[in-house]
């Protein structure tokens, strides 16, 4: 196994950066990660005033932590009020979610109390910025970047878009939580990390193009998570425990690179344009829907295809060397399969529409919106529906 990340050491950071000139910072007050960090919750109450606490998660992930939790809590003299989210296989942060936690939480809540992943903690980071309440995370899954992040991904009338809100006060990734994580959770954490790839690739088409600030110290910690998960994927799916605890880190480490550029920017490229479509495709048929790692992980392969032909056909050349679309679709099949749109429930009429939606999405430069404003935007769309799912399926 590589070296471990000193994550610790990034808490509560704040310097000037000379490589961007601006000024990096780090928020979190505690980060801990690691087998058997569940308890380190008491050394983080220790550091707070708060007593009455509003404890949040779903009925896959309450039971995983809350009796250990609960006690914790009990013993630091709080008072605790509960919210189970029970009835959905896997829920999508929405106004009607963010509306029943708001209803249900005590108006004298001093503390959120988080056990979940990429849901439970985003709509903790909703509910702790609007009510100006700070918010600890007990990661259950190595299944997104978010945990460390800035920023939420909403469902807001009926499109998701990435809002800049605010970090949590601590982190414990506990990864003897983690390791029981469902084998698409651990799939979509590797999905999510690999399409970093493309993000830093449009991060630098940006910076050529318009001017856009470009930072290469936080390029380059994102680099290395990338790099990273790729030479460690076979372990994760094996479920080792040094694999998962570095899969943690890296999760955490790419949001952290979130936090100290003040945007998405580092970690949300074209992948996520694409992948943020369909999500709120599948939010708004009220089914059960692809983690959004997942989905990531095959926009992913299509952003690097739609790299890899720019090259062949006018040279673009964007300073990053990228993984072969193919490389990354063998890691996400050997993860369960998510290298197939069938599989994900994507059909060619949603992939088609998803390019056009994501050039529009949030006003980020990216490849999509460089292929669109050089007139190859349809092209493009044509050649990879007919790619991924063949020549009778390219109308529409």
């Amino acid at each position: 196994m590589s070296e471990r990340l000193n994550l610790p050491a990034l808490a509560d950071m704040n310097r000037w950066c000379s490589a961007c000139e601006r000024q990096h910072s780090v928020p979190i007050k505690k980060i801990f990660s690691g087998p058997g960090v569940i308890k380190e919750l008491t050394t983080i109450l220790e550091d707070l005033p708060a007593k009455n606490v509003f404890l949040i998660g779903d009925h896959h992930t309450m039971p995983l932590a809350h009796d250990a939790v609960f006690e914790m809590l009990h013993r630091a003299g709080c008072r605790i009020d509960e919210l189970v989210f029970d009835g959905k296989e896997h829920y999508i942060l929405n106004e009607e979610l963010i509306g029943t936690a708001l209803i249900r939480m005590p108006l004298d809540t001093q503390l959120i109390v988080a056990i979940g992943s990429g849901t439970m903690n985003d709509l903790s980071r909703v509910v702790s910025v609007h009510c100006g309440i700070p918010y600890i995370i007990i990661g259950t899954a190595p299944s997104m970047d978010g945990y460390a992040s800035v920023t939420s991904a909403v469902v807001m009338d009926g499109r998701k878009r990435s809002v800049v809100l605010g970090t949590p006060y601590g982190i414990l990734a506990d990864t003897d939580l983690m390791i029981t994580a469902p084998d698409r959770m651990l799939a979509a954490g590797v999905g999510d990390i690999l399409g970093k790839h493309v993000a830093i690739a449009d991060w630098r088409l940006s910076h050529r193009e318009t001017g856009e600030v470009y930072c290469p110290e936080i390029a380059g910690m994102i680099e290395q998570a990338c790099r990273r998960t790729e030479k460690q994927y076979l372990q994760v799916v094996q479920r080792n425990s040094q694999a998962i605890w570095d899969m943690a880190d890296t999760l955490i480490l790419s949001g952290i690179a979130i936090s100290m550029n003040g945007n998405s920017r580092p970690a949300s490229g074209s992948e996520h344009q694409l992948a943020h479509h369909w999500e709120a495709v599948f939010a708004n048929q009220q089914g059960d829907c692809p983690l959004h790692g997942n989905l990531v992980g095959f926009g992913t392969i299509v952003a690097l295809r739609m790299y890899e032909m720019a090259q062949q056909d006018f040279g673009l050349n964007v300073g990053y060397t990228l993984p072969a679309p193919g490389t990354i679709g063998q890691i996400l099949k050997a993860m369960g399969d998510f290298s197939n749109p069938e599989i994900l429930g994507i059909t060619p009429e949603l992939f088609r529409e998803s390019f056009y939606h994501g050039v529009s999405l949030n006003g980020r430069y990216t490849l999509l919106t460089h292929l669109d404003k050089m007139g190859k935007l349809d092209t493009y769309v044509d050649r990879l529906t007919q790619e991924f799912f063949g020549k009778l399926n390219i109308s529409g």
